[in-house]
């Protein structure tokens, strides 16, 4: 799984297998930002809307259980 983690004036942070590297911001499809899930195809990177949408529900799911009762 890659994931972007944040963004660095022209480059893209993204972690890919454990290990963090950055890639030019020109390579990133559409609708691309930070915590989305992306797809390698060729050399441009796209976004897995699928993984993406799961991994933010995940992470609303913890967030919200730090503050149950």
């Amino acid at each position: 799984m890659i994931i972007v983690d944040r963004f660095e004036n022209d480059f893209a942070v993204i972690e890919e297998n454990g290990v963090m590297k950055n890639i030019p911001r020109s390579l990133l499809g559409d609708g691309v930002t930070e915590g989305s899930v992306i797809v390698k195809k060729g050399e441009k990177y796209f976004l897995d809307e699928k993984n993406s949408a799961a991994r933010r529900k995940e992470i609303a799911e913890l967030q919200n259980s730090l503050f149950e009762d």
